[in-house]
């Protein structure tokens, strides 16, 4: 039973604690994957594109299946924290199978593209079943507008730590058994040793959340039907279209800074470098969440969600403007970018549960995993 009433620092920072795995992952993942297939693996960039875009439409095809599912669970741990729990014992595991390269001394790259690709969308489905249905608790647990943008502020501010354990701490793993900066080898070592690092702070939060306010389970239609029931939902269709966009533009910068360190600065080892840069990013983001908080308690969410996006946009764009020699801006650029990157999460996630109080309004249905799927899907 959803209330008004404020929810437990304890709770909230249970929340954020599980999103300090997810966040390892997103952004691992987000730097290292395509970087590993084409430097590592040596699979040819266009191919690699492609097989990356196939096994992210795995994922587009689960996020609502999940959601559906957590929508019409019934259990004494409640609707949406039995999956998030599934989800973390396998996420440390199927991240170590993906980087295991078996098949990395053969001649050819297409069973160690194939390998990698298939535990990707292994490790992915193990995401869905903490994200989706973790993203849908926030509705959940209170229905006050202003309570849940501090939910959102904690959740990602605390979750900013795996931010920084994803883009500085898992490079140095990495580098300690590396000969050079992409030796299979190097990520192979590390991800087993990070296990605990993706797969214990999910099962940590999920305890800390166990007193969460909850909903009962919900008879809901196929997924088609909670699609148009979500999709005919105003307010949810503007805040997808921007935030696609906006995920879009980002990730052009993060999927590319290691090779914009190594082939337009010219850096040796662009690995280690990107561990500098990305504690700058987690610092100044986290800094930021109290101020967007505010924000958004003055001049509303929208608004504060428009500033954020382009003060983002215009530091990102400053990354393509600094010349080669010139790199000692980017630590001032990489601040900016954290800073907005702050709004940038606390503003959307915090809406959806707005949203999804519309299309409640709208059809008496609680979608609150549907919402979050479709939502995910996009990301």
């Amino acid at each position: 039973m959803t209330s008004k009433v404020r929810v437990s620092r304890f709770v909230k920072t249970g929340y954020g604690v599980v999103e300090i795995a997810t966040n390892s992952l997103i952004v691992f993942a987000s730097f290292y994957f395509l970087f590993y297939m084409t430097e590592a693996l040596g699979v040819p960039p266009l191919y690699a594109g492609l097989l990356f875009f196939v096994a992210k439409t795995f994922d587009v095809i689960t996020d609502p299946l999940i959601g559906n599912w957590s929508d019409r669970t019934n259990t004494a741990m409640g609707r949406r924290r039995p999956f998030m729990l599934a989800g973390g014992i396998l996420l440390g595991p199927m991240v170590a199978l993906m980087f295991l390269a078996p098949f990395v001394n053969q001649e050819s790259w297409v069973l160690s593209a194939l390998y990698f690709m298939g535990f990707t969308m292994a490790t992915y489905l193990a995401l869905t079943l903490i994200s989706v249905p973790g993203g849908a608790m926030t509705a959940e647990m209170t229905d006050d507008y202003n309570e849940r943008t501090n939910i959102t502020a904690w959740r990602w501010g605390v979750g900013s730590i795996g931010m920084f354990i994803g883009g500085g701490v898992a490079p140095i793993v990495v580098s300690l058994f590396s000969e050079t900066a992409v030796d299979p080898n190097g990520f192979r070592m590390a991800t087993i040793i990070m296990i605990p690092m993706f797969s214990l702070p999910v099962i940590l939060g999920v305890i800390m959340m166990r007193s969460a306010p909850r909903k009962a389970a919900q008879k809901v239609s196929a997924v088609w039907v909670q699609a148009r029931a979500v999709f005919g939902t105003p307010s949810f269709r503007m805040l997808l279209g921007t935030y696609f966009l906006q995920v879009s533009s980002l990730t052009v910068v993060t999927s590319n800074l290691l090779f914009i360190l190594k082939y337009h600065f010219l850096r040796e080892d662009p690995v280690s470098d990107n561990v500098v840069f990305f504690a700058i990013f987690v610092i100044t983001t986290m800094a930021s969440m109290p101020f967007w908080t505010w924000l958004g308690s003055r001049i509303g969410k929208k608004r504060g969600y428009m500033l954020s996006m382009v003060g983002l946009s215009l530091s990102v764009a400053c990354v393509f403007f600094i010349g080669a020699d010139s790199i000692g801006f980017l630590y001032v650029v990489m601040a900016f970018v954290g800073w907005f990157f702050g709004g940038y999460q606390v503003y959307p996630w915090s809406m959806i549960p707005d949203s999804v109080t519309d299309g409640q309004a709208r059809t008496g249905l609680s979608l609150e995993g549907a919402f979050n799927g479709w939502f995910t899907t996009q990301q």
